[in-house]
Order: C-alpha cells, then sequence, then structure tokens
C-alpha cells in the first residue's frame, strides 16, 4: 500500500531517530510512499547519517581505550592481554607471560580475570623473571 509522503513529517521523524527500531520505522514509512524523495528529506537522511557515524566512531573508540567491567574501568593502555604484554615489551613467546603469571612473577594484584569475556588482563609495567647465577664453588 502506497502513500504520499509528508515532507515535514518524514523530516522530524528522522531528526527523531534514536534507535534502530526508529531506522526501521522511517525506512519503512520512506519505502511506503509513492513521491521520489525531496532535497529537504535526502538532507535530512545525510545529517542523520552523519551525526550517527560520528557517535558510532566515537562510541568504538571509547570502547577500544577503555574496557568496563562491574563499574570498574580498565584502560587498555594501562592493562594488556598476555599477547599484547608480549608484543609490547618484546618477549617472544605469549606462553611465557602465561607462566610468569602463574608463578607469581606477575603479582597477582596487577592480574584481572574477567571470566565475562574470557580475558586476563596484566597491568602494563615490564616484570622479568629472577635471575639465577651460576653457584659459585669455593
Amino acid at each position: 500500500m502506497s502513500s504520499r509522503l509528508n515532507v515535514n513529517e518524514a523530516i522530524v521523524a528522522i531528526q527523531a531517530i534514536t534507535s534502530a527500531e526508529d531506522m526501521e520505522r522511517v525506512a519503512a514509512m520512506l519505502r511506503a510512499s509513492d513521491d521520489p524523495l525531496s532535497k529537504e528529506v535526502q538532507q535530512a537522511l545525510l545529517d542523520k547519517m552523519a551525526e550517527v557515524t560520528t557517535q558510532s566512531k566515537t562510541s568504538r573508540e571509547d570502547a577500544i581505550a577503555v574496557l568496563k567491567i562491574h563499574g570498574v574501568e580498565y584502560p587498555l593502555t594501562d592493562w594488556l592481554t598476555p599477547k599484547n604484554y608480549a608484543r609490547r615489551f618484546g618477549i617472544s613467546n605469549t606462553e611465557t607471560v602465561i607462566n610468569w603469571i602463574n608463578r607469581g612473577v606477575i603479582s597477582d594484584e596487577n592480574v584481572k580475570e574477567i571470566p565475562e569475556l574470557g580475558l586476563r588482563l596484566i597491568r602494563a609495567i615490564e616484570y622479568s623473571p629472577r635471575k639465577y647465577g651460576a653457584a659459585q664453588t669455593h
């Protein structure tokens, strides 16, 4: 069933989009119209797309920069996965980092387990294993 598109109603509906459901509702309204989109409606769509794109980029950047679990924020510049820890500090094998955690070289207060995501984060502090010198004989 086709209908005539009220330009002002379409623009108001586009400007009011705040969710995926709103987008679907406006898309259905535009699809149902027999009329070609006016320049004003096209511009309202372009403006809304630019706004949503900017919000999406900002959200992604925020998500990449900080992991927030149970109200606690873990800046991902300060907390690293074992793989990223190994890469940052030039350790050739991720398994070495995991062994350091298991042996206590990296202390418990510098390791955060996040079971909901299957993640283990390590505070970005450079550690090194204990160095054992050759046994001295007298």
